[in-house]
């Protein structure tokens, strides 16, 4: 039977893709595709919020208050935004009021004798605050799912 654990652990594995391109990779792959992880990251990290709300193995109780979980969490409200304006094409209701869109892609390119090219992929998201590093949100989102899962025991 399918848990919400599944979508949590779906979005720990794109996480870990976000990580190593963040952190560099062997570019063995067109650049679109990079993009592509970064974009699935934040839909998995939000689409979570949906499956604790479904999950009726879960108590009423927590699946009720995911709502309110993501609503005081700056990081999951921008998360938010961001998916729904991937899913939508452009944001038309906003849960964080920053406007999050994505920005400037930084590539960086690593070339050495006998070894394969390295790329590593620095992605920003421009809000109305200023921008923010995308990797560096993830890792908030993240810490957010992991603070709401220590708070109710799960």
């Amino acid at each position: 039977m399918a848990s919400w654990l599944e979508q949590y652990d779906r979005m720990l594995r794109w996480y870990e893709r976000f990580k190593v391109l963040d952190a560099g990779r062997p570019h063995d792959t067109p650049s679109d595709n990079y993009v592509d992880e970064v974009y699935a990251f934040f839909q998995n990290c939000y689409h979570l919020k949906d499956w604790v709300k479904n999950d009726h193995a879960l108590p009423a109780n927590v699946r009720q208050a995911v709502e309110a979980h993501i609503n005081g969490s700056r990081a999951l409200r921008l998360c938010a935004d961001i998916c729904n304006a991937l899913k939508h094409l452009t944001l038309t209701e906003s849960r964080s009021g920053e406007d999050p869109s994505f920005g400037p892609k930084r590539y960086s390119l690593t070339l050495g004798a006998g070894v394969p090219p390295m790329i590593s992929l620095k992605y920003e998201v421009n809000t109305t605050t200023g921008p923010e590093d995308a990797f560096a949100l993830a890792t908030d989102c993240l810490g957010e799912w992991k603070r709401f899962r220590a708070t109710w025991g799960l």
